[in-house]
């Protein structure tokens, strides 16, 4: 149990460093479905930790990667995770309401690649 407690805490301590990094970079944030007319969005540091923290709290496991995407008018925090269990997963976070949207499979969406060749 200790154990347990102790890797969720260092998964959630590192993918806030990771996320933080990225915004403090600049590097790795994009935001997706903007025409060149419109402005780009920004999103602060504290919004990107917290949507980790709640993509990680659906998901447990250690941050792979997070990006940004406008979807519909809301901008969306996308935190791909290595679960404890071994598989990937992508976790969309209204990063508005820091509320999940959807927990995915990362391997759904190679199955239905491989399909249609």
């Amino acid at each position: 149990m200790m154990q347990s407690r102790t890797n969720r805490i260092v998964g959630l301590t590192l993918g806030c460093l990771v996320a933080l990094a990225i915004v403090v970079s600049g590097f790795g944030i994009k935001v997706e479905g903007q025409g060149a007319k419109d402005t780009k969005a920004a999103v602060s540091a504290e919004q990107v930790i917290a949507s980790v923290r709640t993509a990680v709290a659906a998901k447990p496991g250690n941050v792979r990667a997070v990006e940004m995407e406008n979807k519909g008018g809301k901008t969306i925090c996308e935190v791909k995770i290595l679960a404890q269990d071994g598989k990937a997963y992508e976790v969309e976070v209204d990063v508005a309401t820091n509320k999940v949207i959807e927990v995915e499979a990362e391997d759904d969406d190679d199955e239905d690649d491989d399909d249609e060749n």
